[in-house]
């Protein structure tokens, strides 16, 4: 019997989704979390994973990376690493996750590419930090000081003046920095996420926040919308950019510069899209994986 890991370190809402689409299909699931799992040279793959013993899945979905210290990750990586180079088909890879869960990594990406993603800096020197906001204070401009490996909206800081930076300072020792992008209508904060797999836009929806923050996890609504074509290619192109084979893409419209890619999600949580669409996402990328599966 085929066998699949959900890898996430609280299974929730999003595992039981796979795994009912996953059992549709006769395949057998395996919760797991890769802090549970290990490095172990006395089996024969060297990788320990709890509930399979000596033995190795078919395929592994990766839903969730617990938080923890560099080592920690590293190994985590490493593991999702050894799998994929022991032939196991992994959804997203740990290339695919470290070239998005950096942001910094991502918008150089993007930047290569030529797809439009709002100017970024990232910097660890005070000094120049506080000189790119007074260029962009000069420029009539906002910046956006964010977590370089946050997610959900957390740790968003408007900064409009250097003085701004006084009051928060570096996170993790760096400057990530991104132009902040106004509304087109006063007050109106959005912004398009548009769910990519295999390159090809499924579905997509509008964040409408209640303040400029347009997380969903942050309370923002969410409504439905027709798979607009500029959106959907420019989404598709950032997920060719970076190399994953699922992402969450988010989009926002700039009046100067029009759409433009704020960031692609590589573990993406599809809980709020899910209910402002008829298409089963979980079932999408269940029949992506198996097409990977017996097509490779």
């Amino acid at each position: 019997m085929v066998q699949v890991v959900i890898f996430n370190n609280h299974h929730g809402w999003h595992s039981q989704q796979l795994e009912v689409a996953l059992t549709a299909k006769g395949i057998k699931t395996i919760r797991a979390s890769l802090d549970q799992c290990r490095i172990d040279l006395d089996l024969p793959s060297g990788l320990y994973i709890p509930g399979l013993s000596a033995t190795l899945p078919h395929a592994v979905i990766t839903r969730g990376i617990a938080a923890g210290s560099f080592e920690q990750i590293s190994v985590r990586l490493d593991i999702l690493h050894a799998l994929a180079e022991l032939g196991v088909y992994v959804l997203n890879n740990a290339l695919a996750i470290e070239r998005t869960v950096d942001k910094a990594r991502t918008s150089l990406l993007l930047h290569y590419q030529g797809i439009p993603t709002p100017r970024t800096w990232a910097c660890e020197d005070t000094d120049q930090a506080h000189q790119l906001i007074a260029q962009a204070q000069r420029q009539c401009h906002e910046l956006v000081l964010k977590p370089l490996f946050g997610c959900q909206g957390q740790g968003l800081i408007r900064l409009s003046c250097p003085a701004d930076l006084n009051t928060c300072g570096a996170v993790g020792g760096l400057y990530y920095l991104q132009e902040f992008i106004p509304p087109i209508n006063k007050g109106i904060w959005q912004d398009w996420r548009v769910f990519v797999v295999n390159h090809q836009a499924i579905a997509a929806m509008i964040r409408r926040g209640h303040t400029w923050i347009t997380n969903a996890a942050q309370g923002a609504e969410c409504f439905p919308v027709p798979l607009d074509p500029e959106i959907s290619r420019l989404a598709c192109q950032a997920t060719q950019a970076v190399g994953v084979d699922y992402a969450g893409v988010d989009i926002i419209y700039s009046v100067d510069k029009g759409f433009q890619v704020l960031e692609v999600n590589s573990i993406p949580a599809w809980r709020a899209l899910q209910q402002t669409t008829t298409i089963n996402i979980a079932q999408v990328l269940v029949e992506f994986l198996l097409e990977k599966l017996y097509c490779s």
